[in-house]
C-alpha cells in the first residue's frame, strides 16, 4: 500500500513539473495565465461509499489526474489614511461659523476661560479672523463634548464648511476631517458630498 501511495505522489510531482515547464521563447512577453492545481479524482458509489465494481486498490496506481483551473487572486492594496494627532494650540484664528462653545468643545477647555483670557464680551461673540489665546489647562465640564457620535459619515449641507461641520460634532478637529477625506487647500466641500468623520 505504501508503494502505491508513493507511486501516486511521484506521478503527481512529475505531471506538475511537466505541465509547468515554459512553452514560450524567451523573447516573447509573458502572458497572464490561470494557474492550475492537480487534483486526484477518485470516484465512489454514493449510496454505499464503495468504489464502483471493477475498481480495486490497483486502480489508484492508474488514477486519472485532472487539471482544474483555479484563478489566483491578487489582493487589492489597502490604502492607509493617517489621522494627525492634534494638540491644543496656544493661538487660534477664528473661521466662519465658529463660536466660543464650539472651540471650547474642540480643545477640551472651559468656554469661560476662553472668554476671560481674550477679554471677550459675556456672550463670547467672535468675528472671522479673530486671533484667540487658547487656555492650555482646564477642561470642558458642561456635558458631552461630542454632539454627534462618530466615527461616521456625514452628508454636507448647503453653506457648510469643514469648520462648521467640526463644530457640529463638537470634539473633532477640522484637520482630522481634512486628513480622513484627503482634502486639499482651500478645503472646500459641496452640498451632497459625503465625508468620513474620524
Amino acid at each position: 500500500m505504501t508503494k502505491k501511495i508513493g507511486f501516486v505522489i511521484v506521478l503527481v510531482v512529475l505531471l506538475t513539473l511537466g505541465l509547468s515547464g515554459c512553452k514560450r521563447p524567451a523573447s516573447q512577453a509573458p502572458i497572464d495565465e490561470v494557474k492550475t492545481t492537480p487534483i486526484l479524482i477518485q470516484t465512489e458509489d454514493a449510496a454505499s461509499g464503495q468504489q464502483p465494481e471493477g475498481e480495486d486498490e490497483k486502480s489508484l496506481e492508474t488514477a486519472t489526474l485532472e487539471m482544474v483551473a483555479t484563478p489566483t487572486l491578487t489582493p487589492e492594496p489597502t490604502e492607509v489614511i493617517v489621522i494627525p494627532t492634534m494638540t491644543v494650540p496656544a493661538e487660534y484664528t477664528v473661521k466662519a461659523g465658529e463660536l466660543v462653545f464650539c472651540l471650547a468643545r474642540r480643545f477640551d477647555v472651559d468656554p469661560n476661560d476662553i472668554i476671560s483670557l481674550n477679554a471677550l464680551s459675556a456672550d463670547g461673540a467672535l468675528s472671522v479672523g479673530d486671533v484667540l489665546q487658547i487656555p492650555q489647562s482646564g477642561s470642558w465640564t458642561l456635558g458631552d463634548r461630542n454632539l454627534i457620535e462618530h466615527p461616521t459619515t456625514y452628508t454636507v449641507q448647503a453653506g457648510e464648511t469643514i469648520y462648521t461641520i467640526a463644530c457640529k460634532f463638537g470634539d473633532v478637529y477640522p484637520e482630522e476631517i481634512i486628513a480622513a477625506n484627503r482634502l486639499e487647500e482651500p478645503y472646500e466641500v459641496t452640498a451632497g458630498q459625503t465625508l468620513q468623520i474620524p
